[in-house]
């Protein structure tokens, strides 16, 4: 995978329906991401929804991190093709300076799911719903009632204006440009591509060095002969704990 950045490939998944369908299985579902949490590796929405649109398999698009970005031109080049997705989620306490929790969920035919979720019992009738009056959520979900999430996105976009959290969001990703130096770092290695204002690296296990008594990392005392892979991780996986 990492060949290809990471991203889900077009052609990869044109196989792997192909081998479902010889198996007499229905592909009918793909989670395409924009910005995945914990690498933000893009997948490219428009190459993949060619090849789903021969099978009538939906498409959703978790943004969950990333999408807030969007808000600013110059990122919407990553969701293009996004006319051709079914739903589009994401998570306005990730990156979009609203408290946990708050999701945003767009679809393209909300009949698909008020047709699988509503609810009609005699006590929750009213005129206003029997009119189209009115948006009944309860149908759009399994529960009945739900939190007034909705106020902390509203505040936020209105104490903030759209300018100024696109350059908020534009200052996260100019440090995280900055940051991008440790590469320049023999002993830093950046193991997937930034797109946004996260970085992820590792040390690379040739600047560490053994113990001459062993692997005792937290000792500080790290000296002798050059490390293993193995060896390596651990010492990141410390490094994050800390």
């Amino acid at each position: 995978m990492k060949s290809t950045t990471f991203q889900l490939p077009p052609e990869l998944l044109r196989t792997t329906i192909r081998l479902d369908v010889e198996a007499e299985l229905i592909p009918f579902f793909l989670c395409v991401t924009i910005g995945t949490t914990s690498t933000t590796i893009i997948d490219l929405i428009r190459s993949l929804s060619e090849v789903t649109k021969d099978y009538g398999i939906l498409i959703h698009v978790d943004a969950a991190y990333a999408g807030s970005a969007c808000i600013g031109p110059e990122y919407r080049h990553f969701i293009d093709g996004i006319e051709n997705v079914n739903s589009f989620s994401i998570n306005a306490y990730k990156w979009f300076f609203t408290t946990l929790d708050c999701c945003c969920l767009w679809v393209k035919d909300p009949d698909a799911l008020t047709k699988s979720l509503s609810t009609r019992v005699e006590l929750l009738t009213n005129n206003a719903s029997d009119l189209k009056q009115v948006v009944d959520y309860k149908d759009w979900q399994i529960t009945l009632n739900k939190r007034f999430r909705s106020m902390k996105l509203w505040l936020v976009l209105r104490s903030n204006v759209v300018c100024n959290i696109r350059n908020f969001l534009r200052s996260h990703v100019k440090m995280a440009k900055i940051f991008h130096l440790v590469e320049s770092n023999n002993m830093f290695e950046v193991v997937v591509p930034r797109n946004f204002a996260m970085i992820c690296f590792k040390i690379f296990p040739t600047t560490l060095e053994k113990e001459l008594n062993g692997c005792n990392i937290g000792s500080g005392n790290i000296e002798a002969k050059l490390i293993d892979q193995e060896y390596a991780n651990d010492f990141n996986r410390i490094c994050l704990r800390r």
